[in-house]
């Protein structure tokens, strides 16, 4: 059979093409990789400023896949991932062509000093050509050390937010207040409510409202509402806190003022703004007063002996009420602390706000709760819990969890797959712990 020249040529080439593509880094042996942790900027931030921090992911090969991190809590500091995309790299390393994939993450701290990010894992796969074989590639960040200073004239112990725009609005329900005075009722409430927006600063971010006791009036605070915006990049976060004081008993209170303190890193410029305090003046309730009896009420057939024996009679129930009903009221709102305080009513909390389709506020509720968990150490996350447990469905919810939160997206979140890992993982925490006797498993699991 006589070969046509063209067509060899044709089937020559098409051979070197395919051994391009599967070969692009020489040889599948030859396959690397590796990854770079690193702040964006190297020189000191200020206290609560939007810190970029880089992740970058390196391989000789032709191309990613699997890529799967979980980011660790920085003790006195917030790390977050405001979304999943990348930036493609590229560089030769002694003429050899490395691709890379930048992730950015952003890191506010809380606190001035030298902050640490613990290491954490990174694993990922890479292709030597196409239709080759994946290889893994696993490893482990350096710890990274960021230093943080605090803006010069900031009140100790004050609220700071670092930011190049804040505002803030307050205002009191009902809106009885005139010249920093209102006047109630016992039984009578009124609520503060405190919304704070910051340029380049999430929500969460922002801390709550300072707590407050005062005796003779109840407080209680509501669950801070987010609502972050993101605009071709630019994050515009948002929070409103709300407080409601309960007039307990007759008197005249001060609700302290709140100062709240922001710094303009660009100007380097510290401002305030203040909520001044409220003075109340609550006077007694004729609803929660027993009507007094008027001598002509009495029936003149009654004799000396009834009415002194009615005298009485209502003297105990006098007596009754003013020693009886505070000790109910304190025994109920005790009870009511107690219940509020225990890892049930926290879980419970934690459901509801998975339902609730708001991110911010089942990240809060499940930080609460994780806080009264006995079988975990104090200051366990969602992360480490989701870690911990080595279940993937539940590692995937917590980072998409993270992820909107930090991101505040206003697209519909439905947490009912969190909610029911969740229950699953509680149910493993509740399990009775082996006596210190009981021999160890034949097969112990290994560790990952």
């Amino acid at each position: 059979m006589k070969l046509n020249p063209s067509r060899l040529a044709s089937g020559l080439w098409l051979c070197c093409v395919a051994l391009t593509w599967s070969f692009p880094a020489g040889a599948a042996e030859d396959l690397n990789g590796d990854i770079h942790f690193h702040a964006a900027v190297a020189e000191a931030s200020w206290v609560g400023q939007q810190r970029e921090l880089q992740l970058d992911l390196w391989t000789n090969g032709f191309s990613f896949a699997d890529q799967l991190f979980v980011l660790p809590e920085v003790r006195g500091a917030y790390l977050l991932q405001p979304d999943s995309t990348t930036v493609k790299l590229s560089e030769e390393r002694n003429g050899v062509q490395w691709q890379g994939l930048r992730y950015t993450f952003l890191l506010y701290p809380q606190r001035e000093g030298f902050l640490v990010i613990p290491s954490f894992d990174v694993s990922f796969k890479a292709r030597a050509g196409f239709g080759s074989e994946p290889a893994d590639f696993r490893f482990s960040t350096e710890p990274l050390q960021i230093e943080a200073r605090m803006p010069p004239g900031v009140v100790p112990g004050g609220l700071v937010v670092t930011t190049a725009s804040f505002s803030l609005e307050s205002s009191w329900a009902p809106a009885s207040v005139s010249d920093g005075v209102a006047e109630l009722k016992v039984g009578d409430a009124i609520t503060l409510s405190v919304t704070r927006q910051a340029q380049d600063v999430p929500g969460m971010v922002f801390e709550p409202l300072p707590d407050i006791a005062i005796d003779g009036l109840g407080v209680y605070p509501a669950t801070s509402q987010v609502n972050d915006r993101v605009n071709r990049g630019s994050l515009m976060g948002e929070r409103t806190d709300s407080v409601t004081f309960v007039c307990e008993r007759e008197g005249t209170y001060r609700i302290p003022e709140f100062v709240f303190q922001w710094w303009d890193p660009d100007r380097e410029n510290l401002s305030q703004q203040r909520i001044d305090s409220l003075e109340l003046t609550v006077v007694a309730n004729p609803a929660w007063v027993s009507k007094s009896e008027s001598d002509g009420g009495v029936n003149k057939r009654f004799g000396w002996k009834s009415l002194a024996a009615i005298l009485i009679a209502a003297g105990a129930l006098v007596l009754a009420w003013f020693t009886g009903v505070p000790r109910l009221k304190d025994y109920l709102r005790q009870r009511r602390k107690t219940r509020e305080q225990s890892e049930p009513w926290a879980f419970r909390q934690v459901r509801q706000a998975c339902g609730s389709g708001n991110p911010a506020g089942a990240y809060q509720a499940i930080t609460l709760w994780l806080s009264r968990v006995d079988a975990l150490r104090p200051g366990c996350t969602l992360t480490e819990l989701a870690e911990l447990s080595g279940n993937e469905d539940l590692k995937k919810e917590a980072t998409a969890l993270q992820e909107r939160v930090a991101s505040g997206s206003t697209e519909e979140w439905r947490g009912g797959k969190l909610a029911q890992l969740l229950v699953q993982s509680r149910e493993g925490l509740n399990q009775p712990l082996k006596p210190a006797h009981a021999l160890r498993d034949l097969n112990p699991p290994s560790s990952r």
